[in-house]
């Protein structure tokens, strides 16, 4: 058995009720709703969350709601553990694989659902599959911090940096589609920090993107819209690389 859980906490404060805010006139937390709904290897839908507004969404969309403890709600809150939570909350014997989204990202699909769950169906010897996208202009080898109120190189700064991107080993982040991952990893905590509950084996799929897709601006609702009404015409082509890996 294979379940998608959903985490949306509430009380956002860079959009207030963030992950029901109206996104083409409907709650944003409907789209990763309706693609785990969608995905023919998902089984059973579940939304973590400690907001009202939340489970009255996903309770009219067939979902049912996991509610967080006071301990694992709020903003400060760790979440691995309230994936964790949420894990053990659903957890069964015929439970296999495990599907993460979060409630305030819509750029994803059934189509990313399934295929991460065929590639741990598949690829017996790997723990868990996680949605990437490569770094250009933003790699980390180009990060700055500040330091006594200027730029400074991020880290050491007596690193040797070229300005040549392209000369630089490539870096990927997590963009903010799915975790997907054989349930016993959330009981081993032995995943790529900060992702502890992805096992050690984590394959990626990488996305088209040029940066994470979650929503945190007003500009990322208008981005979000576009690629909603977009996205039968785009092409989102995604690596099949992991037939190959061996």
């Amino acid at each position: 058995m294979n379940v998608a859980i959903i985490t949306a906490r509430a009380g956002s404060k860079s959009i207030k009720n963030k992950n029901v805010y109206p996104v083409l006139g409907k709650p944003m937390i409907t789209y990763p709703i309706q693609a785990a709904k969608e995905a023919s290897k998902v089984d059973r839908v579940y939304v973590s969350t400690d907001g009202q507004s939340i489970a009255e969404v996903a309770q009219s969309l067939g979902c049912e709601v996991i509610w967080r403890p006071a301990e694992l709600a709020g903003d400060h809150v760790n979440h691995g553990d309230v994936i964790k939570h949420a894990v053990e909350y659903v957890d069964r014997p015929e439970l296999e694989n495990v599907v993460i989204l979060l409630g305030n990202t819509v750029m994803v699909d059934a189509e990313l659902i399934d295929e991460g769950l065929s590639i741990l169906q598949e690829r017996k010897d790997l723990d868990s599959v996680m949605s990437v996208w490569e770094a250009a202009d933003d790699h980390p080898m180009r990060a700055l911090e500040i330091k006594n109120g200027v730029l400074s190189p991020y880290g050491d700064p007596n690193r040797s940096v070229s300005t040549e991107r392209q000369s630089y080993p490539p870096a990927y982040y997590f963009d903010q589609g799915i975790w997907v991952f054989r349930k016993q990893c959330i009981y081993s905590k032995d995943g790529p920090n900060p992702w502890w509950w992805m096992g050690k084996r984590c394959l990626p799929i990488v996305r088209p993107w040029v940066t994470g897709r979650d929503v945190h601006t007003y500009l990322d609702i208008a981005l979000a819209e576009w690629w909603l009404r977009e996205k039968p015409h785009l092409n989102l082509g995604r690596s099949k690389q992991w037939k190959n890996d061996r």
